[in-house]
C-alpha cells in the first residue's frame, strides 16, 4: 500500500512510522496503543495521504473517549499535537523529527525571535513585541518554553487552541506553537511593567499561563501579541433619549464589536412608543426599534466572519415598551417586532418583587414623564427607597397616555413564560447591585454585560457642540462611564489552597491591570472609564471538580461551608494584591469617598468582616491598609462564564455543574466529546445540573456573593418536564431573597440552540 507524503511525493506505507507517533501519543497514559492501531489501520486505503492517517488516527483515539476510559482525550490530543508540530514545521523549514530519524525536536527557541521577527513584519504580530525586547530578551525568555507542558490539554482544548487561538498566516497556515503563544502573551503584559523588572514577571506570567493555573478573557488570549491589542471582554453603552445618542451609540456598537468586544447595552432612557417628540404626541416608536437596529449591526459586524457580534439590551421593568420587549425572541407573534440575534435583560427594582409578593399592582411608566423628578436625576437615576418614593408619586402624576397598570403576577407570569421557551431574558436586581455598589459615590449602574457578571458605575455621553474649521468637522463631547471588563480567572483545580491563591492572586491582578494599561480601545470612552477605575473581574473555573475532589456534594450545607471559606480567601488577596500595587503605582482615580476608603467591603464593616470569618483573616487590618494606601482597581471580583478557556485547560466551566458526565458539545470547532476531570476516578463524586435541586444552585451563589464585589453569571438548569411556574418562580424570588445581583441564562432539556458567549470566557 502507498501513501501520498505532504510534499506530494509517494512511498510505500511504513507502518512502523505511525506505531512512533502511537507509542509517542500513549507514551504513559492507561490506553492499549494496539488498540488504536488496529482500528485505524481497517480504514486505511491505497493512496492515503499522511495527513488523512494522522486525522484517523485522532478521530479514531477521539472516538474511544468515555468516562470509564477518559486517558483517550490525552492520546487525541498528542495526535493532534504532533500534526501540529509538523505543520508549523513545514512553514518554518524544518523538519519534526521523529525516534527514527533522529532527535524528536517540536520547539526550536533559538529562532524565536526571528520567527516573531518575520511575523512582525507580515503585520501578524504587532512590532511592539521588538521595540520593547532585544534579541538578547527574546532568547533569555524562549529558553523557558516547556514543551512537557502541551501534554496537559486534553483533545478538545488543544482542537478549540489550534481552531481559534493560535496565531494563523495570511494563506490560513498555524504559524505558532502552545508554549510560544504562552510566552508572547506574557511578555505583551509584561510591557507595561519597568523595564528593569519585565523579563522576571514576564518568567511569573509565563509560568502561571503554562501550567494552567490562571486563564485570561478570550481576546486576550486572541489579541496579546497582534497588532491591536483589544484585550478587554466586554463593553456597556448607556444610551440616551436623544437621537444623535441613539446613533452615535449604534456607531459605538459597530466599532466594539469589530474588534471583537461583546456588548451590554442599557435603553431604559428611550421613550416608551407612543410618547411626544417635540411635544407632538404619539411621534415616538420606543425602544423596540432601536433593538432591531442593533440586532442588525450585531449580525452585519460579524467580527471577521468567525461569529456575529453579541449584544445583551436590557430594559427596565417599568418601562411602558417592557411588554413588548420580552416578546424579541419567542417565536410568536409580530416578526417585525423580533430580534432573535441579541440577548434580552430586564432589570427589577425591589418595589416590584414586594408588590409581586403582596399580589399588588404594577404601574408601566413611559421615561419621557419621569425626567427630572429628584433634581437634575431620572427615575432611573435613582435607586432603593428614593427610587420608590418617586416612583410612587409618578404612579399618581403622569398622565393616563404614558402609563399602564397591570397585575405585578401578570407581567411575572409572562416574563418566567418567555424564559421557559427562549432560556432568557437575563435578569438583573438594580437594588441590590447599587445598594452593594463600592463606588455608588460617583455613580450608578444601570445594567450588567452581555454575560451579566459586570457590575460598574454607568453614564450617558453628552454631547457639546459640533464647529466647522477650515473644512474640518468637529464634534465635542463630554465623555461617560462606557464600561470595560477586563477579566481572568484562577482554576480551582490546580490554585484553591490559601497558599495557592495568596502566591498566584498578586501576578493575576498584576497581570489585569496591565491589560488596561496597554489596551487598544476602540472607543474614547471606554478608555476614559477603564483609567479611572481601572476595574478588573476576577473568576473562577473547575469549581464542580473542586468540589467532587473534596468529596463534598452539590447539594449539601457543607458546599455552602466550603463556598464561604474559598471564597473569601479569595476576595482578600484579591483585595490585598490590588493595595499592594496600589503601593507601588498610585490608587485608581476615584478612590476617594468609595467603600474601599470608609473600610465598608461586600456592604459590612471590616469589624463584621473579621467576626464572620472562617480563614482567620484580619479584615480590619486590611481595611487600614487599604484606607491608607488605596486600591489599584476600583472592582476586583466577578465570576464570569469560562467557555472556551475552561475547555482549553481542561477545567469544568466556572461556577456551573457539569451537564453530564459524557456529552459531545458542538461548536465552532465541530462535535467535540466532553469528560470532567478525573471522571473515572470521581464519577459518582459528579451529579449533572439537571439533576441537581436548584434551590442548591442559589444558595451556593447568595453565599458566594457575601465575597464579591460585583456579580455571578449564574445558570439555572430545569428539566421542563419536572418544573411547573410556581417551582420556576419561587427560585427566580429566592434569588432576589438571598441578595443576588444578576441571573444568567434558565437552562433547559428542551433548549438545545443556546449561544455561549465567549467575550467573557477565561
Amino acid at each position: 500500500m502507498f501513501v501520498l507524503k505532504r510534499g506530494g511525493e509517494k512511498e510505500p506505507m511504513d507502518i512502523s512510522k505511525i506505531r512512533v507517533v502511537i507509542d509517542f501519543a500513549c507514551e504513559g497514559l492507561n490506553v492499549d496503543p494496539l488498540e488504536l492501531e488496529a482500528d485505524a489501520r481497517i480504514q486505511f486505503r491505497e493512496g492515503i495521504s499522511t495527513k488523512e492517517i494522522q486525522a484517523l488516527l485522532i478521530r479514531t483515539a477521539a472516538d474511544k473517549i468515555s468516562p470509564t476510559s477518559p486517558q483517550w482525550q490525552y492520546v487525541a490530543a498528542r495526535l493532534l499535537l504532533y500534526d501540529l508540530y509538523k505543520e508549523v514545521g513545514h512553514q518554518r523549514g524544518y523538519e519534526v523529527k521523529d525516534k527514527i530519524n533522529g532527535s524528536y525536536t517540536p520547539y526550536r527557541p533559538e529562532n524565536l525571535y526571528e520567527n516573531v521577527l518575520k511575523l512582525v513584519e507580515k503585520g501578524i504580530y504587532g512590532g511592539y513585541l521588538l521595540e520593547n525586547y532585544s534579541k538578547e530578551d527574546f532568547d533569555n525568555l524562549a529558553a523557558l518554553i516547556d514543551p512537557k507542558r502541551d501534554l496537559l490539554f486534553t483533545y478538545t482544548g488543544l482542537k478549540i487552541l489550534v481552531d481559534r487561538y493560535l496565531v494563523r498566516n495570511e494563506d490560513g497556515f498555524l504559524v505558532e506553537l502552545p508554549q510560544e503563544m504562552y510566552l508572547l502573551i506574557a511578555m505583551t503584559l509584561g510591557i507595561a511593567e519597568e523595564r528593569s523588572k519585565r523579563t522576571q514577571y514576564v518568567r511569573e506570567f509565563y509560568e502561571l499561563l503554562s501550567k494552567h493555573e490562571v486563564s485570561l478573557a478570550t481576546p486576550t488570549m486572541m489579541n496579546a501579541r497582534r497588532p491591536h491589542t483589544q484585550l478587554s471582554s466586554c463593553f456597556v453603552l448607556t444610551v440616551d433619549d436623544d437621537l444623535y445618542d441613539i446613533f452615535d451609540n449604534v456607531q459605538k456598537a459597530g466599532q466594539i464589536s469589530k474588534f471583537a468586544g461583546g456588548l451590554g447595552i442599557y435603553l431604559g432612557k428611550i421613550r416608551a412608543a407612543g410618547a411626544p417628540i417635540r411635544k407632538f404626541k404619539g411621534a415616538s416608536s420606543g425602544v423596540l426599534p432601536v433593538v432591531k437596529i442593533l440586532n442588525d449591526v450585531m449580525v452585519y459586524v460579524d467580527q471577521l466572519g468567525m461569529r456575529k457580534g453579541s449584544a445583551s439590551i436590557t430594559l427596565d421593568i417599568w418601562h411602558r415598551d417592557i411588554e413588548d420587549f420580552l416578546e424579541v425572541k419567542t417565536n410568536v407573534g409580530d416578526e417585525r417586532k423580533k430580534a432573535h440575534d441579541i440577548h434580552p435583560a430586564v432589570s427589577i427594582p425591589d418595589i416590584f418583587m414586594h408588590r409581586l409578593i403582596s399580589d399588588d399592582y404594577w404601574t408601566l411608566l413611559d421615561p419621557y414623564y419621569c425626567k427630572n423628578v429628584k433634581g437634575d436625576k431620572n427615575l432611573e437615576d435613582l435607586y432603593g427607597e428614593e427610587f420608590e418614593e418617586a416612583y410612587i408619586q409618578l404612579e399618581k402624576s403622569v398622565p393616563p397616555d404614558g402609563k399602564k397598570t397591570i397585575k405585578a403576577f401578570e407581567l411575572w407570569k409572562r416574563l418566567l413564560s418567555v424564559i421557559f421557551e427562549t432560556g432568557e431574558p437575563y435578569i438583573f436586581f438594580r437594588d441590590t447591585a447599587n445598594r452593594l455598589n463600592p463606588n455608588k459615590h460617583c455613580g450608578i449602574v444601570y445594567s450588567s454585560n452581555l454575560c451579566h457578571e459586570i457590575v460598574q458605575n454607568m453614564s450617558t455621553t453628552k454631547h457639546i457642540e459640533h464647529s466647522l474649521e477650515d473644512g474640518t468637522i468637529l464634534h465635542k463631547k463630554l465623555a461617560g462611564d462606557v464600561v470595560v471588563c477586563n477579566l481572568g480567572s484562577i482554576n480551582l483545580g490546580k490554585v484553591y489552597t490559601n497558599q495557592d491563591i495568596q502566591r498566584v492572586m498578586p501576578l493575576l491582578v498584576r497581570m489585569l491591570d496591565n491589560v488596561i494599561s496597554i489596551n487598544f480601545y476602540a472607543i474614547k470612552e471606554a478608555e476614559w472609564t477603564n483609567r479611572r477605575y481601572r476595574a478588573i473581574g476576577i473568576g473562577v473555573s473547575n469549581y464542580h471538580y473542586r468540589l467532587a475532589k473534596e468529596g463534598i456534594a452539590f447539594e449539601s450545607q457543607e458546599h455552602l461551608d466550603f463556598a464561604n471559606e474559598l471564597f473569601e480567601r479569595i476576595a482578600y488577596w484579591a483585595i490585598k494584591s490590588s493595595c499592594e500595587l496600589s503601593k507601588e503605582r498610585g490608587a485608581y482615580e476615584l478612590f476617594r469617598g468609595s467603600d474601599w476608603e470608609r473600610g465598608i467591603f461586600f456592604g459590612r464593616s471590616a469589624a463584621e468582616n473579621s467576626a464572620i470569618s472562617k480563614n482567620g483573616f484580619d479584615w480590619e487590618k486590611l481595611a487600614a491598609e487599604v484606607k491608607e494606601h488605596g486600591l489599584r482597581n476600583g472592582y476586583l471580583l466577578a465570576l464570569m462564564p469560562t467557555g472556551s478557556t475552561s475547555l482549553i485547560v481542561g477545567a469544568t466551566p466556572s461556577i456551573d455543574p457539569i451537564f453530564s458526565r459524557f456529552y459531545k458539545e458542538e461548536n465552532m470547532s465541530g462535535i467535540l466529546p466532553q469528560v470532567p476531570p478525573e471522571v473515572e476516578t470521581l464519577y459518582w463524586h459528579y451529579k449533572s445540573a439537571y439533576h441537581i435541586d436548584q434551590n442548591w444552585v442559589i444558595r451556593a451563589g447568595a453565599v458566594r456573593q457575601m465575597w464579591i464585589d460585583q456579580a455571578q453569571s449564574l445558570n439555572l438548569f430545569i428539566d421542563p418536564d419536572k418544573i411547573d411556574g410556581p417551582a420556576l418562580s419561587n427560585l427566580y424570588k429566592l434569588a432576589w431573597q438571598l441578595g443576588l445581583k444578576t441571573l444568567y441564562y434558565c437552562r433547559s432539556k428542551s433548549i438545545t440552540d443556546m449561544e455561549e458567549c465567549e467575550s467573557c470566557a477565561t
